[in-house]
């Protein structure tokens, strides 16, 4: 009686098994125009420095629920960037929080609901401060301002 209940429940597994890799990265298929769908599960983001002096550089420190990655100094044109996989159980969010002379931000620099979508396509996830505020993209052309600075 054993092996005919094992050997009933062996597709049952079986189909587990192999849909278990794509449920566990939580990914959403992309469509895109040419109607072909892409998953995505590693991501790279940016954090560009874009002021207009290096008088007061800027300062960084990101982390996620699982890796803190420091503190970071960045000056005109610096690239701080991280490369991760999407987690296999929960949600992948990174968190930065942006200093500048008296002027602060936190921000979600990535959230898999939001930015896994958004940022597919490229890959990569860009952010660059500008004396004015924070700006996003996922090309690092085409940016569109997300944030203000607090003071």
């Amino acid at each position: 009686m054993a092996s005919s209940s094992l050997s009933a429940s062996f597709p049952l597994l079986f189909i587990l098994a192999i849909s278990c890799p794509v449920l566990a990265w939580g990914s959403k298929p992309i469509p895109f125009n040419d109607n072909k769908l892409v998953f995505c599960f590693k991501f790279r983001v940016h954090i560009i420095n874009g002021f207009s002096s290096n008088k007061n550089p800027l300062s960084l420190h990101c982390w996620s629920q699982d890796n803190d990655l420091g503190n970071h100094t960045l000056y005109i044109g610096g690239d701080f960037n991280f490369k991760f996989g999407l987690a296999t159980f929960g949600k992948t969010i990174f968190h930065c929080d942006f200093k500048w002379a008296e002027k602060h931000r936190f921000a979600n620099v990535f959230t898999d609901s939001m930015e896994s979508s958004t940022c597919c396509h490229t890959k990569s996830c860009y952010w660059k401060t500008e004396d004015d505020g924070i700006y996003f993209c996922n090309d690092n052309k085409n940016y569109i301002k997300r944030l203000d600075w607090l003071t």
